[in-house]
């Protein structure tokens, strides 16, 4: 029988306690102490709790927390009124042990664990500081390079490829590459096989900061800063796919265990393109959101949730009380290590763990939102990692929108489900409402700024929109699982009163029995798409933020995914086309002239049946070059066996879109398809190794699989690597000692149009780059013709 080592003396704790909880809240803006109805399941202000080892008072919520031992007693006290006998929301997610009807708790009496919780740990190591590359302080973005596709002006996103005119750092398949521009000509510089964990990154200067999960031993451990290969790379891009080396330099990472989330940003110094160094990481406990880099300032949004705490689970139905009851004391012997993140700081070697939030920076919102906590902390990019600090709101996190001044974060309002009837269940599925948490990030530190909750739910980080101390909020109410009859669009505009985001104006009655598929707020006016038979456009316009007003209706058939404003009165639309009835048929970009905003006209309309374009749904993929008039987007297309991206001239005054090219990353057709330095293995020599056991017999018939699809088996010496034409991936874990060789077995099957698509194009000069999970790719910038390219991942 497994019993909590956790159980003896927690309700006694527990009750210390809560007899200081008063004592230690911090005020509100008004004087009086923060009050919450503590969800779905409190209606009274204050509830008493009755344990076998005494009793403890439940109080309301609180905005700010004195100290330490104020904000455990908050989360023992919200923690011990909701557990429930399968622990939190009805047996949830968190495992634990069985408790029959026979299990008598007084038999256990181990000793309890001493976990005390701790303030951070400050750390005085500092790393070096790193200029900017000397070629690309001639290159301005915008002029004469194109950069990330952020969604406002002077707040960098992270992404999988950025470039200061000069390089191009990108991460794909699991590796980072740096790659030399050279006015078109490609020269791969140093790799780094960085993990397929790995998301996206930032850069400053020469320092880049990749941001990805890590699921690492429970407890913590020696978590080895990352160590490169021992010989660098040094490789030269070409035009061939044969140039493609196979000497990457790998970061290794010690991971024990599985199943503990913790983001990883790990810090690159790239001062030496030929040998790329990993120099400091960071692991925190949860959820890697997203980053924003204003002012050479790096924010980050982490979403945590609490520990496995171990509660116990009845076996029968006579069993609930005492599980319960056991599940109570296990609440009353956390420390904060359960609740909140830690974090494990690795700089050049010297290791500091700490708590990510002091105390009195973690704020509860007015009305309970879960056990979960949603952080904010900072770096100086421009120096590097250090010791983190953050601001936290005990709730949870979903989309991150960020000003120059607020990162903002939404998620949907939490539902004690496990309190509701059937009919009550069925009402809450079919209305939603959203919760938004702001943090400033103007500031050394991020600091928490106000919360608020709109009607409805939130499409993606372009719902929201901050203009001055306003904050625009698209949301379209009715079941997050799609659209219904009854569902309704709104913009709300919300302005900051204390620590509360107060509703100034609201405007609906957009899209009835129809749901949001984009939005994007531009200066004073909001474009909003709604769809699900057809698709109405409509400008908003906030000019008054009390009085915001709906002026104009468009009604085409399909929906665009994606708005981008090309000029003052030119918005773009990217999406699918669809039947009358609302089926999609294919990719659909809309030009749409908004100089009246009380009469908006589509002006012209690209189709391709049976295709999709990731920049629907990513707005990085969309490339928008106002020089040359020119908007480029990937383009997946089943019909015609495309997989690349397809250039469109705008022609504003006439009001036209023109499809200009197209660019893929086929493979080299003028050379012999399995062209390779390395030795093809027959099917026929592997011909008595069929039918037996072993690697061998494994690989014969792989062989004979691989070559009836087109493809081959090949043994590559050092150096050697890939066929033209062909995917090729190392099969390290043959053993074929057997047949006297040691050089590496690699499988090669026909690439195909699907298997290397296009997903990033960026403009350096008068080079036209794409970028595919494998290449990197010049292209003329006029023709589209394509050029020389580099093997950028396997």
């Amino acid at each position: 029988m497994y019993i909590s080592r956790r159980f003896l003396a927690g309700g006694l704790a527990l009750a210390m306690l809560a007899s200081a909880c008063s004592d230690d809240l911090s005020q509100t803006a008004d004087g009086s102490g923060a009050g919450s109805s503590g969800g779905d399941t409190n209606s009274a202000a204050e509830q008493t709790i009755t344990l076998s080892q005494g009793e403890f008072s439940l109080t309301s919520g609180l905005a700010t927390f004195g100290d330490c031992d104020a904000l455990l007693t908050h989360l023992q006290t919200e923690g011990a009124q909701r557990v429930t006998a399968w622990g939190f929301n009805d047996g949830g997610y968190w495992g634990g042990g069985l408790v029959d009807d026979f299990d008598v708790m007084e038999d256990e009496e181990e000793a309890m664990e001493d976990d005390a919780a701790s303030d951070a740990v400050n750390s005085s190591s500092v790393t070096e500081s790193a200029g900017v590359g000397g070629d690309a302080a001639q290159f301005v973005e915008g002029e004469d390079f194109s950069g990330t596709n952020n969604q406002e002006r002077g707040v960098d996103e992270p992404d999988i490829v950025k470039t200061d005119g000069a390089r191009i750092l990108t991460v794909t398949n699991g590796q980072f590459t740096y790659t030399d521009a050279n006015d078109g000509d490609p020269e791969r510089r140093g790799s780094l096989m960085v993990g397929y964990s790995v998301q996206d990154m930032l850069v400053s200067g020469n320092r880049v900061f990749l941001f990805g999960m890590s699921y690492g031993e429970d407890e913590g451990g020696d978590i080895a800063l990352p160590q490169a290969a021992s010989s660098a790379s040094d490789v030269s891009g070409g035009d061939s796919e044969a140039d493609f080396a196979s000497d990457v330099d790998v970061v290794r990472f010690e991971e024990p265990h599985f199943y503990t989330p913790r983001v990883r940003i790990i810090e690159l110094d790239i001062s030496n393109p030929d040998d790329i160094e990993p120099t400091n990481q960071l692991l925190v406990d949860g959820f890697y959101l997203s980053a924003r880099l204003v002012d050479g300032r790096a924010s980050v949004a982490i979403q945590s949730d609490p520990r496995d705490l171990g509660f116990l689970f009845p076996q029968g139905q006579s069993g609930e009380d005492r599980a319960l009851e056991a599940n109570r004391e296990i609440v009353g012997d956390t420390e904060l290590t359960d609740w909140l993140p830690g974090y494990i700081l690795d700089l050049n070697g010297q290791e500091s763990t700490g708590q990510l939030t002091n105390c009195t920076q973690v704020h509860a919102p007015s009305e309970f939102a879960g056990f979960g906590s949603l952080s904010v902390f900072a770096f100086d990019a421009d120096t590097g990692l250090d010791t983190p600090a953050a601001a936290s709101v005990l709730a949870s996190g979903q989309n991150v929108y960020a000003s120059p001044e607020a990162m903002w974060i939404s998620t949907n309002q939490w539902i004690d489900w496990a309190s509701l009837d059937d009919a009550g269940r069925r009402a809450r599925e079919e209305s939603f409402s959203t919760q938004i948490h702001g943090f400033s990030i103007n500031t050394d530190t991020p600091a928490y700024v106000a919360s608020g909750t709109v009607r409805g739910h939130l499409l993606n980080q372009f719902a929201m929109s901050q203009q001055g101390d306003v904050l625009r909020v698209a949301s379209t109410d009715g079941s997050i699982w799609g659209a219904n009859n009854d569902s309704e669009s709104f913009i709300t505009t919300l302005t900051i009163d204390g620590t509360e985001l107060v509703e100034t104006g609201q405007v609906g009655n957009m899209g009835r029995g129809e749901r949001i598929f984009s939005v994007r707020f531009v200066g004073n006016t909001a474009y909003v798409v709604t769809f699900r038979q057809t698709d109405p456009f409509y400008t908003v316009d906030l000019t008054d933020p009390a009085n915001p007003e709906v002026l104009g209706e468009l009604k085409i058939t399909g929906y665009s995914g994606q708005l981008h404003p090309l000029t003052d009165t030119l918005i773009l639309g990217i999406g699918q086309e669809a039947t009358e009835e609302g089926r999609a048929t294919g990719a659909k970009i809309t030009l749409f002239d908004v100089s009246d905003l009380n009469n908006p006209i589509d002006l012209d309309t690209w189709t391709a049946p049976n295709s999709w374009t990731g920049a629907e749904w990513d707005h990085k993929a969309f490339l928008w070059w106002p020089q040359e008039s020119l908007a480029v987007l990937p383009i997946q297309n089943y019909q015609e066996q495309f997989w690349g991206a397809v250039a469109f001239r705008i022609d504003a005054e006439e009001g036209a879109i023109t499809e200009a090219g197209r660019i893929s990353h086929e493979p080299d057709q003028d050379g012999v398809i399995g062209a390779t330095d390395c030795t093809v293995v027959d099917a026929e020599d592997l011909e008595q190794y069929r039918g037996g056991r072993g690697d061998l017999a494994a690989l014969a018939e792989e062989s004979f699989w691989i070559a009836e699809q087109g493809g081959q088996i090949q043994f590559c010496g050092e150096g050697e690597s890939g066929a033209n034409g062909l995917f090729c991936d190392r099969m390290d874990w043959f053993d074929v000692s057997e047949i006297g060789t040691d050089d590496v077995i690699e499988m090669c099957w026909p690439e195909g149009p699907g298997s290397d698509p296009v997903i990033r194009t960026l403009v350096i000069g008068d080079t036209l780059w794409s970028l595919s999970y494998s290449r990197l790719q010049a292209n003329n910038l006029q023709t589209f013709e394509a050029g020389p390219f580099v093997e950028i991942a396997r």
